[in-house]
């Protein structure tokens, strides 16, 4: 009897001090507008970031520079090309020459699929025009992962758009 009248005494001193198991901080509303974040901002923030990482690529692929693109893909990359050839990194790199018959390209109508804090994916048009009048568009999706930080492309996928090469 004495042990259940010091446990209820215990259980009363709890309760009034606020350290009982159940009770907690709550934030008010007023706090929860503070610390929330506004999705639409961070969907913006991370389109355009992904966009202007999927941007430098494009340029070191024309350029030729397989250090940037090595840096900013997976050690896992897999490329499956407009031609249906899947490459792994290597075999990508590899492939990767300055693109000397290309005139202009341009990233078009970029759109963010998916994200998660540590997984995106970005759909957009890459259109060129070659020196010779040529030009055509391929859609390609990167799947984006974020690895120590940084956003790096672990597969890409290009398709030729039906008009492709004229």
């Amino acid at each position: 009897m004495r042990s259940l009248l010091a446990l209820a005494i215990i259980g009363a001193v709890m309760y009034v001090c606020g350290i009982d198991s159940n009770s907690r901080q709550t934030e008010t509303p007023a706090n929860l507008t503070q610390t929330r974040v506004d999705p639409k901002k961070d969907r913006e923030t991370l389109m355009a970031e992904l966009v202007t990482l999927a941007k430098e690529i494009a340029e070191a692929s024309v350029n030729g520079d397989i250090t940037l693109i090595a840096r900013n893909t997976t050690d896992d990359f897999e490329l499956t090309r407009i031609d249906g050839k899947v490459q792994n990194k290597n075999e990508a790199l590899a492939d990767v020459k300055q693109e000397k018959t290309i005139k202009s390209w341009s990233l078009d109508d970029p759109e963010l699929v998916s994200f998660s804090e540590d997984a995106a994916v970005l759909r957009y048009t890459i259109s060129l025009k070659l020196k010779n009048g040529a030009s055509g568009r391929a859609r390609v999706t990167d799947t984006f992962v974020k690895n120590g930080g940084q956003w790096l492309i672990k597969e890409q996928q290009q398709t030729l758009l039906r008009e492709g090469l004229r």
